[in-house]
């Protein structure tokens, strides 16, 4: 589905009534002065054309239920793709990392922005892995109470040792004696925390505090990227919510020293966020432009074509609770993955190797990244030059779902066909890149007349008011009168809309005609 379906054929119509520049409509309530015809390329100028994901760049064993799933959800299964790899990322978290080198090891977590309007489909294909995560810290909720419940007695223990101390000193003290020092198990033990798997448009801060205390990692759900990356360091941090976002895609250890922690360092060993979020298309200017720290550059952008608008897929409940179930376990099972111990006994990483083939297949593709970042500029070479590390962390949540497609279990290493179909995937994911920056390769006023014809197509209206344009959701832009008229007067030198003469006394200031060509079929 393209823009062309959101008010109908009216610009299929207005393609076929005007085939000559110049051709003038029925002046009907607009006047006797002739209509240009309007430029029907306009919405679609800023949009290169998504490219296609195929079956042999999904992981082996979920190729079926990606596109089953997308068609009960009625979205594209780009999106519900996207879910799944992100949200495995973060199911893994520190359990496993992938090596290339004995010098060069990448953790799993993945980012990935889902790019569509608000009707797009992006919440649907997100619902499964979001409801699946919400079951995995279910589940582990009654180990967590049992572990309460044992620090309250203990607590209660030590609080009980605390006073005796107490008491001990005092009655040294009158009698002139040393007091005697202070039991270890006088000190209250650290309350267990619950454990999470998700977190949802938590603040920096909180996000730290979630990640101190679960050591695996999380999966970060957020529902609007744009505002997201625009919200960093908005109280001063100076830099530090960006730089600690970075090193969250590292898997670094992170410390935090803030003064409303009460100068006590909040500590996080191996800092593993996998992210997921929503972005509308015209706030990728505001998100992407002008940032060169290399943040957006992490990001795999999706940004699928709008399906057809179809019957609803009344899928049978066994059906779907098959779906559910197909989720469900292979989510345990990555939760679940054994983590290795280092020499201080600590809960560690293990590590995976790729097999003789995939390294021969991975040297390949990161020479043909290397030789695109080189070439490029700007974000597109900051995202080529994170590939061959992008296409490790692909490789090994593929291999790793495949094997939770089959059952469980584990290989050694990671295999030539899960790195042959990261590759496929990455090159997919480059192709929607040139969609992302083809939309910021025109003027602002360009994209801005852009989104308000769309605006005009989706409403069906003779009239536009610049009041009600910036009062509706998404044009709050719109305030700014220098872009509003920048934009308006693109739209006007594109024959869509323009002042009218109307009987009276005039026309109210912000009121502007639409094109009869494009009204034709409302």
């Amino acid at each position: 589905m393209t823009e062309r379906d959101y008010c109908g054929e009216a610009l299929a119509s207005a393609s076929r009534d005007n085939d000559t520049p110049g051709t003038t409509a029925t002046p009907g309530d607009y006047g006797d002065a002739p209509w240009l015809e309007p430029d029907v390329q306009l919405v679609h100028d800023d949009r290169t054309p998504a490219p296609a994901l195929d079956e042999d760049a999904l992981p082996e064993g979920w190729e079926s239920w990606v596109v089953t799933e997308a068609a009960a959800r009625g979205c594209p299964h780009d999106y519900v793709a996207a879910g799944l790899i992100g949200a495995a990322s973060g199911w893994i978290g520190n359990a496993r990392r992938i090596q290339a080198t004995a010098d060069w090891t990448e953790p799993p977590q993945l980012w990935t922005a889902l790019i569509g309007a608000p009707s797009a489909g992006k919440t649907p294909a997100l619902r499964p892995v979001i409801e699946t995560s919400g079951v995995l810290e279910r589940d582990a909720e009654p180990a967590w109470r049992d572990a309460l419940a044992q620090h309250e007695r203990d607590a209660q223990a030590a609080h009980a040792i605390e006073e005796k101390w107490r008491a001990d000193v005092h009655a040294a003290v009158k009698r002139g004696t040393t007091p005697p020092d202070r039991p270890f198990r006088a000190q209250a033990p650290t309350a267990p925390t619950m454990p999470r798997v998700m977190s949802m448009d938590a603040s920096t801060e909180a996000l730290q505090r979630l990640l101190a205390e679960n050591a695996r990692g999380l999966l970060h759900v957020r529902d609007e990227l744009a505002g997201w990356l625009g919200s960093f360091d908005r109280y001063g941090g100076k830099g530090a919510d960006r730089a600690f976002y970075l090193e969250t895609w590292n898997g670094g250890d992170y410390v935090c020293d803030r003064v409303k922690y009460n100068s006590a360092p909040v500590r996080i060993k191996r800092a593993s966020l996998a992210i997921v979020g929503g972005m509308v298309p015209d706030r990728l200017r505001e998100a992407l432009v002008d940032v060169d720290d290399g943040l957006a550059a992490r990001f795999v952008y999706v940004w699928p074509e709008l399906v057809k608008i179809a019957p609803l897929v009344n899928s049978r409940d066994a059906e779907a609770a098959e779906r559910r179930k197909r989720l469900m376990t292979a989510a345990r099972l990555l939760r679940a993955l054994p983590m290795d111990s280092d020499d201080r006994g600590e809960p560690a990483p293990r590590a995976l190797r790729l097999d003789a083939d995939a390294l021969q297949l991975f040297g390949e593709l990161r020479g043909k990244a290397m030789e695109q970042a080189r070439t490029a500029s700007g974000l597109a070479a900051g995202w080529h030059g994170k590939t061959p590390g992008r296409a490790l962390r692909v490789a090994l949540v593929y291999g790793m779902l495949t094997r939770a497609a089959a059952g469980g279990g584990e290989s050694a290493s990671v295999s030539a066909d899960a790195m042959a179909r990261a590759g496929r995937y990455l090159d997919y994911a480059a192709a929607m890149l040139d969609r992302v920056l083809g939309q910021l390769a025109i003027s602002r006023a360009e994209a801005d007349a852009a989104m308000i014809a769309r605006h005009v197509l989706a409403s069906c209206g003779r009239r536009l008011n610049e009041r009600e344009l910036y009062q509706t959701p998404g044009f709050t832009w719109a305030r700014d009168a220098v872009r509003r008229n920048a934009a308006l007067a693109t739209l006007n030198q594109a024959g869509w809309i323009r002042h009218g003469n109307v009987a009276g006394p005039g026309r109210p200031r912000g009121d502007w005609d639409v094109s009869p060509h494009l009204a034709a079929d409302f």
